[in-house]
């Protein structure tokens, strides 16, 4: 345990020096005092991925119906209260759209980082994505896109919530929170067979998608314009992020609806062809529902 603890040390001084003093107001919440909680979430993660493919590889695909509807409709609630509570507490602080600092809000930006850190710990949650992806056996739809966007997420917002938990930190969340709800419903619902014949709106979803990229890196962008206060650097870390996503997902698109079939009624690909890069056909973020093909 000393030796952890050395190495804990070592570590959090290391980021320290990297990134300056840490947000006062944040110290002491569950996780964002050590990284090494964070480090550790995401190799597991990782690990669980490898390993359970091993596991599940001569065993029959899992169904996980009524798990799969429990865990949907869960993190849509969730996405709905982070939503109404981003947008409750900038408007209380009188957030500026274009660029707002972090220090001017008062109690409206500790009640934005309090929703923030939630934002940050449903990204351990949405881990279970991948999971269940290995448990049903759908190897094709865990693709680099998926790993690097749930793996790296949940590690770019604990540096958030430790530097930058408020200001100019609430937009991209409360727009993705707004995705969330409309992604996992959908999800949730293709989990019912009666439900695919009025699925007919997922290529919006992805189309969203891409809208919400491009606004997160103006209105990121629009702060280096015309600066306010908030850390350049963050601002051009988040903007180079949200374009690796814009890539990968335009990518997606491209590969899934603007492809045209070689022939009607073909049938299903073998796993891992479906998609050369970027998402599945049945994913977008990070989506775990049943969909049917002609409801596609």
């Amino acid at each position: 345990m000393e030796h952890l603890k050395a190495f804990d040390d070592e570590i959090n001084a290391l980021l320290d020096n990297m990134f300056g003093p840490r947000d006062s107001r944040v110290r002491g919440w569950f996780l964002l005092d050590s990284y090494l909680p964070t480090f550790f979430l995401t190799v597991l993660y990782l690990l669980s991925i490898w390993l359970g493919n091993k596991y599940m590889k001569n065993r029959p695909a899992l169904s996980l119906k009524g798990v799969l509807t429990l865990y949907n409709l869960g993190i849509t609630l969730l996405s709905m209260y982070m939503l109404v509570e981003l947008i409750l507490s900038s408007w209380e602080g009188g957030y500026n759209l274009q660029c707002q600092d972090l220090a001017s809000a008062g109690e409206a930006d500790v009640r934005v980082a309090k929703v923030l850190w939630w934002y940050y710990f449903s990204k351990s949650v949405e881990f279970l994505d991948t999971i269940f992806f290995v448990l049903r056996k759908k190897t094709s739809q865990i693709t680099f896109l998926h790993v690097y966007h749930h793996a790296s997420m949940f590690n770019i917002w604990w540096c958030v919530l430790n530097w930058i938990p408020c200001g100019q930190s609430f937009f991209g969340p409360t727009l993705n929170s707004f995705i969330h709800i409309l992604m996992y419903s959908y999800y949730g619902l293709s989990v019912f067979p009666s439900m695919h014949k009025y699925l007919w709106w997922k290529k919006y979803l992805t189309q969203a998608q891409l809208v919400q990229f491009v606004l997160t890196i103006t209105h990121t962008m629009s702060a280096v314009v015309k600066p306010c206060g908030f850390p350049l650097g963050c601002l051009i870390f988040q903007s180079s992020y949200m374009l690796t996503l814009v890539i990968l997902f335009l990518n997606f698109y491209v590969q899934t609806y603007r492809k045209k079939p070689v022939k009607k009624n073909m049938e299903e690909p073998p796993a891992g062809k479906e998609v050369k890069n970027g998402f599945s056909k049945a994913y977008f973020t990070a989506t775990n529902g049943v969909i049917n093909k002609k409801a596609q």
